[in-house]
């Protein structure tokens, strides 16, 4: 195996110049990104993915070797020009490729738990239907956005269903969950102004055990459209 500093050193006299760079240069640096690094380093990966943009801005003869990262077609290799906020650190995403579907349930990730008997499986299906009835270019923080809505729907509902059948431990669980809610982080990332403030509204109401508060935010009357049942 490459030592570390030799592959410090190979990446180090890689210059936009050498367009001409061989295959086997990217296949070493890419094994070398999949090996184990001590925790004190920055991952190896994030190292080669900006090593290797750099090549690719020097030149046009190196795309394929960026699109040589991508595990799954859905995975964008361009940015759309957007009027819109764009965060920095989520990737671009392709709605309408074919192995969309299999992109998502391969890297989805979230902070949100579910309620008892709200099922993953069916929550990412929906997801997938929806992103794929209206194809698009979007950010993978989307995904992770409207699961995190589907989830605080869920512990809305479940904290209302527990606190009127008087289930004072099931209440709790559901109020501690709506207070965790308010650090989601795609929630937070996603927040243009005074939506988390409604988060947080919801949860002060459930630990305050104000069943009309919960039941009136906009956020669970919101629930209604999205589709609150996963189960």
């Amino acid at each position: 195996m490459v030592s570390e500093q030799e592959l410090d050193d190979r990446l180090a006299s890689a210059k936009q110049g050498d367009l001409s760079a061989s295959d086997a240069f990217f296949d070493a640096v890419l094994a070398e990104a999949s090996q184990d690094r001590p925790s004190s380093r920055a991952p190896r990966k994030a190292v080669v993915v900006a090593i290797v943009g750099a090549l690719v801005v020097g030149g046009a003869a190196l795309p394929a070797a960026a699109a040589g990262l991508q595990t799954f077609l859905a995975e964008a290799d361009f940015f759309p020009e957007t009027g819109g906020e764009v965060l920095p650190d989520s990737e671009w995403v392709d709605t309408s490729a074919p192995d969309f579907p299999d992109y998502l349930r391969a890297t989805f990730w979230s902070d949100a738990t579910l309620p008892p008997g709200m099922s993953h499986d069916k929550v990412i299906d929906w997801i997938i239907a929806q992103n794929t009835a209206n194809p698009s270019l979007t950010q993978e923080v989307g995904f992770r956005r409207t699961y995190e809505m589907i989830a605080h729907c869920g512990w809305m509902s479940e904290w209302l269903r527990t606190t009127r059948d008087g289930d004072a431990e099931a209440a709790s669980v559901a109020a501690a969950e709506l207070q965790a809610a308010t650090e989601w982080r795609a929630l937070v990332a996603t927040d243009g102004g005074g939506i988390m403030d409604m988060y947080r509204g919801v949860a002060e109401a459930a630990a305050a055990g104000d069943s009309s508060a919960v039941a009136g935010s906009p956020l669970h009357r919101d629930c209604q459209a999205v589709g609150e049942d996963f189960r």
